[in-house]
C-alpha cells in the first residue's frame, strides 16, 4: 500500500465516520461523553500527587516571601541592636570621663 493509497483509505474512514456521525447524533455525543469520563477517571487514578488549589501556592509563595523577610528583618534587628548597644556603653564610658563638677561650679558661680 503506498502513500495516496492510505490516503485515499484514511479520507474513505473519516466520511463514513462523518456520515454516521450524521445520522445518529445522540449517540455519538454520549459515546464522547463516556469516552471522555472514562480517561478523565484514568487519570486521576494514576496521577497519585495530591491536587493543591491554587490559592495554596499563592499562600506557600507568600509565607516563603514573609519567612525571608522575617531572616533577614531579625538579622539586621541583632546586629542593630549590637551596634546601639555598644554606642550606649561608650556613651557611658565618656561621660564617666567628663569631669562635671568643675562646669557645675563655674554655672552657680555666674549665677550667684
Amino acid at each position: 500500500m503506498n502513500t495516496h493509497e492510505a490516503k485515499e483509505h484514511a479520507q474513505d474512514l473519516l466520511r463514513s465516520t462523518d456520515n454516521c456521525i450524521r445520522a445518529n447524533p445522540v449517540p455519538a455525543v454520549l459515546t464522547a461523553l463516556g469516552i471522555g469520563f472514562a480517561i478523565g477517571v484514568l487519570t486521576r487514578l494514576i496521577d497519585h500527587s495530591p491536587r493543591r488549589e491554587p490559592w495554596q501556592e499563592v499562600v506557600d509563595d507568600i509565607r516563603d516571601a514573609l519567612s525571608t523577610g522575617a531572616k533577614r528583618g531579625k538579622k539586621a534587628y541583632a546586629q542593630t541592636s549590637d551596634v546601639v548597644r555598644d554606642a550606649v556603653e561608650q556613651a557611658v564610658e565618656k561621660a564617666r570621663d567628663i569631669e562635671v563638677d568643675p562646669v557645675i561650679k563655674w554655672w552657680r558661680r555666674l549665677w550667684s
